[in-house]
């Protein structure tokens, strides 16, 4: 292969990528150098240091983790003493979660503002047994609402321009209100379909 037609495929599969990454953005700006597919993707103001970790995390050891662990060990009858450490999230299924709540929320005309993250607990009668009493975090989709950005609501449930807060759903699960007449297109197989998300593997138990 002649150097020539070599430099002018590489610079055409360059002009490729490059074209397909851009139209995978949500906006057309420039892009930095490793061709990031994100709008922007320069260092955002919410990181912080490793010193600011360490007094987080030292802070929650000594604190609300050393009850955490007493509640689990308490509950697990002496089994287990030591709470979750963390949750862990693919970062192909954080992709998709986001695209799926763009999509269904473009679909009722209703912007995305961002997410809630809510810590919780595993009930004790979970159906997997390793999760029961576990902390884990469950993500709900914001919009803004009486001029609030972050408030949770439901897209798969809410009307053109008319977002719900999940709050109504919660309520009517709590109440145990829920049915097919009173909520508009409403999906029950298992129970009242979310568009929250959870799923997450804590750990412990897996690995450290």
């Amino acid at each position: 292969m002649k150097p020539k037609f070599t430099k002018v495929l590489m610079l055409l599969i360059f002009s490729i990528i490059a074209f397909s990454c851009i139209t995978e953005s949500t906006k057309k700006e420039t892009l930095n150098e490793d061709l990031s597919c994100y709008p922007n993707s320069n260092r955002p103001s919410q990181v912080i240091t490793y010193e600011e970790m360490n007094k987080m995390m030292s802070a929650f050891d000594k604190g609300p983790k050393k009850e955490l662990n007493k509640y689990l060990k308490k509950v697990s009858k002496g089994k287990d003493s030591v709470s979750t450490n963390y949750n862990w999230y693919k970062l192909d299924d954080l992709k998709q979660y986001i695209a799926y709540i763009e999509r269904i929320s473009k679909e009722k005309d209703i912007p995305v503002t961002g997410f809630r993250i809510y810590p919780s607990t595993y009930p004790k009668n979970y159906k997997e047994k390793d999760l029961r009493n576990r902390q884990t975090l469950i993500f709900t989709p914001t919009t803004t609402i009486g001029g609030k950005d972050d408030v949770a609501f439901e897209p798969l449930y809410s009307e053109k321009g008319r977002p719900i807060e999940i709050l109504e759903f919660l309520k009517k699960v709590r109440a145990k209100q829920v049915n097919k007449a009173s909520l508009p297109n409403l999906s029950m197989q298992d129970g009242l379909e979310s568009s929250s998300a959870n799923r997450l593997p804590p750990t412990p138990p897996y690995h450290d």
